[in-house]
C-alpha cells in the first residue's frame, strides 16, 4: 500500500539511471548485416514490470531514425486471468450512487511517479487526488498525533512533539528523491542494479538498517518512531530495523498522491494494448529451456511449454516475476541468485460500522480516513476507510501480518454486513544491500593474528567488489533477462516500470546493435 498521508506530516512542519558497448557499430551506426534478427520476445507475467516492458519495448523498436517499425512480436504469458499482477482492485455497490473500486494493494502513486502518470494522461485514464484526506498515528491506546484541517494546527503539533526533526529529515528526502529523479532524465542501460545504484548515489542509504542510517544522519528517534517508522510499516510491514535506509526514504516520499479512478490496474491494461503484444492470460508456463544454437556463432534461442503441452520458441526472454515463486523449470544453466524473501500481508476488508470506542473517541463524524499504527501495541498496521456509502456504513482496510481475529473485528466494529480477505506476497524485505556483513568480516578478524588483519581486509574488500559487479545481474543468461532483481533495492508500481524500461532498453540494444534515439524531458531533473 502506497499511503500518501504521511506525507503531510514532515510537510506540515516545513511547509515542503550507458548502454554496453557492441562489436556491431561503426561511428555510432550499426551494420545491419552482422545484426542477430531478435524478432520473438518472450514476457513471463503481466504485472506492472511486465506490462512496462512490453509496452517500452514495443516504443523502443520504432528508432525514429529508420522511419519504420522493426519486425518483431512479444508474446506476454500471464497463469492468471488478469493484468496487472500484484495491483488489483475489487468493485463495491454503493445503494442509489455510483459504484466504487477499492484497491486491494498498489493503491497510490504521486505526480513525479513519471511512468506511471505520463501513462494516465496518454491513455486517457481519469485520476483523483487524495490529499484531502485526513490521517491519525495509534499507539496501541491513544492517537500520538491527529491532523487537522488547519495548518497552523498541524504545524504547531509538530513542532511541539518532534521539534525540528521534520526539516531535517526533509533535506536528507528531498536528496535523495532528486538523486531517483535523475534517472528520468537519462537514456542509459544498466546491466546490474549495483552499476544503478552507483550512478544514481543510491548505495549509501540501500547499505545500512534505516534506523542505523537515521541516526547516522541525525534523525530525532521519536520522529523516526512514530512516524517514519509508521510509513516503513505501512507500505513495506517493516519496522525500522528491518529495511534499508533507502525504503524507508521512498516510504515518506508520497506526496501529491493520486488513485485512478475504477481501478490503477488500467495503467498496466493500457500498456498491454498500447504494446500489441499477444496476451496468453490463464497460461501457466512450465518451463523454459536454452536450446543449441542452430549453426556455429548463432545466438542460442529459447522454447518455452506451457501447462497444456504447447512449446513456443523465442529469441528473447524476460522474467517478470519472482523466480522463487514461478514453479518453472528453468533449463538454463542460471547463476546463483541472491535469495529474496517476501512478506505475506494481509488485507481485510469490512464493510459496516467502526466503534469509536475502541480508539477512546464518542463519535466518527470527524474520524480520521486513515489510522496508521506505530510499533508499540497496536493490533493492526493500518486501519483506512475506502468508500463511504449512502447507507452511512463505510468500506475500510485493514493491513496486518497475520490473518485478523473474529475477536478483534467484534471490538474495532458495532456490525459487519460482509467481510473480505486477500493474503498475497505484496513485497520483498528491503533488507540491507551490503555486500559483505560486518558479522562476517568481524568473524574472519576474530580468527587472525594482528599481522595478518591488512592481508585479510584486501582480500574481503576484493570480494566485495566482486559480488558487487555481479550483485543484481539482469540479464542472467544470455538473451535472458531478470525484471524482479530491481526489487530488493526498492519495490513500488512506479519502480517496476522503471525496471521494465531499463530491460525494453537493453533488449532494444540487443536487436538493434546501437541505442536509438529517445526523446525525454530535461525538465525531469528535478526533485520534489
Amino acid at each position: 500500500m502506497r499511503i500518501d498521508y504521511l506525507s503531510k506530516v514532515g510537510a506540515a512542519v516545513t511547509a515542503f539511471f550507458a548502454p554496453p558497448s557492441f562489436p556491431h557499430r561503426v561511428g555510432g551506426q550499426a551494420l545491419v548485416k552482422e545484426l542477430y534478427p531478435v524478432k520473438s520476445v518472450a514476457v513471463i507475467g503481466a504485472g506492472a514490470g511486465g506490462s512496462s516492458a512490453a509496452y517500452y519495448l514495443s516504443n523502443f523498436l520504432q528508432p525514429p531514425q529508420s522511419g519504420r517499425k522493426l519486425e518483431h512480436t512479444i508474446t506476454i504469458f500471464e497463469q492468471s486471468d488478469k493484468i496487472g499482477g500484484r495491483c488489483m482492485a475489487f468493485k463495491v455497490r454503493n445503494p442509489g450512487e455510483k459504484d466504487e473500486y477499492v484497491e486491494v494493494g498498489a493503491s497510490i502513486f504521486v505526480r513525479v511517479n513519471y511512468n506511471l502518470f505520463d501513462a494516465t494522461q496518454d491513455f486517457g485514464l481519469k485520476t483523483k487526488p487524495l490529499d484531502d484526506e485526513k490521517l491519525a498515528i495509534w499507539d496501541g491506546h491513544r492517537f500520538v498525533f491527529e491532523e487537522s484541517q488547519w495548518t497552523f494546527w498541524n504545524i504547531w503539533q509538530g513542532l511541539r512533539r518532534w521539534g525540528l526533526a521534520p526539516m531535517k529529515f526533509q533535506r536528507l528526502l528531498k536528496k535523495t528523491i532528486g538523486n531517483l529523479l535523475e534517472s528520468y532524465s537519462s537514456v542509459e542501460s544498466f546491466p546490474s542494479v549495483a552499476e544503478f545504484m552507483e550512478r544514481f548515489n543510491l548505495k549509501q542509504p540501500a547499505a545500512v538498517h534505516s534506523h542505523l542510517y537515521l541516526q547516522d544522519n541525525n534523525i530525532d528517534r521519536l520522529f523516526s518512531e512514530e512516524v517514519i517508522e509508521v510509513a516503513t510499516r505501512v507500505n513495506y510491514g517493516s519496522n525500522l530495523d528491518q529495511i534499508h535506509g533507502l525504503g524507508a526514504l521512498v516510504s515518506m516520499a508520497a506526496d501529491n498522491a493520486l488513485q485512478v479512478q475504477d481501478g490503477n490496474f488500467q495503467i498496466f491494461e493500457g500498456m498491454v494494448a498500447r504494446s500489441q503484444a499477444q496476451v496468453r492470460l490463464n497460461t501457466k508456463v512450465t518451463r523454459v529451456k536454452k536450446l543449441a544454437p542452430e549453426y556455429e556463432g548463432a545466438e542460442s534461442r529459447f522454447e518455452i511449454t506451457t501447462l497444456n503441452g504447447q512449446k513456443d520458441i523465442f529469441d528473447a526472454i524476460i522474467i517478470a516475476a519472482p523466480i522463487q515463486s514461478m514453479d518453472i523449470d528453468f533449463d538454463l544453466d542460471l547463476p546463483p541468485l541472491p535469495k529474496v524473501n517476501y512478506r505475506t500481508v494481509h488485507a481485510t476488508f469490512v464493510r459496516g460500522f467502526v466503534d469509536p470506542t475502541y480508539f477512546n473517541v464518542a463519535s466518527t463524524d470527524k474520524f480520521p480516513a486513515h489510522i496508521l499504527t506505530t510499533n508499540a501495541d497496536a493490533e493492526f498496521t493500518s486501519l483506512s476507510i475506502q468508500v463511504k456509502l449512502s447507507t452511512g456504513e463505510t468500506v475500510t482496510k485493514i493491513f496486518s501480518p497475520e490473518p485478523v481475529p473474529e475477536e478483534l473485528l467484534d471490538r474495532l466494529y458495532t456490525n459487519r454486513t460482509w467481510v473480505k480477505h486477500k493474503a498475497w506476497k505484496a513485497y520483498p524485505e528491503l533488507a540491507p544491500l551490503n555486500l559483505l556483513s560486518t558479522e562476517s568480516a568481524q568473524d574472519a578478524f576474530a580468527q587472525l593474528q594482528q599481522d595478518q588483519q591488512q592481508v585479510v581486509l584486501e582480500t574481503l574488500q576484493q570480494e566485495n567488489q566482486r559480488r558487487a559487479a555481479a550483485w543484481g545481474q539482469i540479464e542472467v543468461v544470455p538473451g535472458v533477462f531478470y525484471l524482479n532483481s530491481f526489487e530488493p533495492l526498492i519495490s513500488t508500481m512506479e519502480t517496476e516500470t522503471v525496471a521494465g524500461k531499463n530491460i525494453a532498453r537493453l533488449v532494444r540494444d540487443r536487436i538493434l546493435g546501437y541505442c536509438a534515439a529517445e526523446k525525454v524531458d530535461k525538465k525531469r531533473r528535478r526533485a520534489l
